[in-house]
């Protein structure tokens, strides 16, 4: 199935309306897909904004230069492989989702809500994070080189062995977290300073 720059408003998609199909260059607004599954369906320039995901299997999709903007993925899985590709995801949420083949390849993650999303190993190598809720995410052994985390959240993470190398940790927070075998280049050693309250001259 074939969708090609079709565009929806408050329509309430089936559990199996999208599985299967390739869509290129529509638009959904305020749509809810709770429960639906994504399995083999492709997408490739589409919109979806403010739209519901609860509880969506995300297993098999594969998205590449989509934008999700303030949508609510609470619940939803990608226990097996599934693919964001340069994507843009601003302000969306994220809450009780469990996300462990998720695959996650540049894109604009800002603004979103993750906590407490478990992220270890993640290759998230120079995402735009900036000011996204990483609170109580467990980011151990995660690559996050050249990352934009500016002003992002990390109350309570674990990021143990995490790479944080090039990361742009303006306004981060990083004195409470146990940085046992975290990667820092100079500005990132420094950041961890300032957060410290430590005055560098």
């Amino acid at each position: 199935m074939n969708w090609r720059a079709e565009a929806y408003e408050d329509r309430t998609f089936s559990p199996d309306d999208l599985r299967g199909a390739s869509l290129r260059d529509c638009s959904f607004e305020r749509c809810d897909f709770r429960d639906t599954a994504w399995s083999e369906t492709t997408l490739s320039g589409c919109t979806f904004t403010e739209c519901k995901f609860w509880a969506a299997d995300l297993n098999g999709l594969s998205a590449e230069g989509c934008s999700f903007l303030a949508c609510d993925f609470r619940g939803a899985t990608a226990l097996l492989r599934a693919v964001l590709r340069d994507c843009r995801l601003t302000g969306s949420s994220f809450g009780e989702a469990k996300l462990p083949g998720l695959e996650i390849d540049g894109g604009d993650w800002s603004l979103t809500f993750l906590r407490g999303v478990d992220l270890r190993r993640k290759k998230l190598a120079g995402l735009r994070l900036r000011e996204a809720d990483l609170s109580l995410c467990n980011l151990e052994q995660a690559d996050l080189r050249g990352a934009d985390l500016r002003q992002a959240l990390l109350t309570g993470a674990r990021v143990r062995g995490a790479d944080l190398r090039g990361a742009n940790l303006e306004g981060v927070d990083l004195g409470h977290l146990d940085l046992t075998g975290v990667k820092l280049d100079l500005d990132g050693a420094a950041a961890v300073v300032r957060s410290l309250g430590a005055i560098l001259d």
